[in-house]
């Protein structure tokens, strides 16, 4: 996630994997690792979720992939939107 090499659609799009980099949860964006994390409102529920656990000074990318302390919560997110399941399985 950190360096948007994570196989969401956007990224698999760029190295040809898929046919559209267009988020299969919302279908309105491209699916990039900022759009899975904060912008998805298929995602909403959960990212409220991560919101109140992380505090709203750290919902941004800068905190949220590199604060070790917020990893966990991260990996949370990550597991309930069940978005990465068929690869990661359960976090």
């Amino acid at each position: 996630l950190r360096t948007g090499h994570a196989p969401l659609q956007a990224h698999l799009f760029r190295i040809k994997k898929v046919d559209s980099p267009t988020c299969p949860c919302c279908r309105q964006h491209p699916e990039t690792v900022f759009h899975y994390l904060f912008q998805c409102n298929a995602h909403r529920t959960h990212r409220n979720r991560l919101r109140r656990k992380v505090g709203q000074r750290n919902m941004n990318p800068a905190s949220l992939l590199t604060e070790k302390d917020l990893l966990k919560h991260l990996f949370r997110y990550v597991d309930e939107t069940k978005r990465l399941h068929h690869i990661l399985g359960d976090l």
